[in-house]
């Protein structure tokens, strides 16, 4: 899934227990993030639950561009 330049995709290798999620975009000063969470129940509302956040290394950055360059191409 994409929105804006945002890409959102499941975390296979860390979805034993729970469905997880990855999202990796940029922050409104132009950082780079990659962020861990799930989403859950709470009294009838969903809510996302954030696991970890952080800026994304250069080398991931680099793999961020390549990827939303294939999807934009598309």
């Amino acid at each position: 899934m994409q929105r804006g330049r945002s890409l959102i995709l499941p975390d296979l290798k860390h979805s034993d227990e729970e469905d997880r999620f990855i999202a990796t975009g940029q922050s409104r000063n132009g950082r780079y993030l990659f962020v861990v969470f799930t989403l859950r129940e709470n009294d009838g509302k969903n809510i996302v639950r954030p696991i970890s956040s952080r800026y994304m290394h250069q080398k991931e950055v680099k793999k961020y561009e390549q990827a939303h360059a294939k999807i934009k191409n598309r």
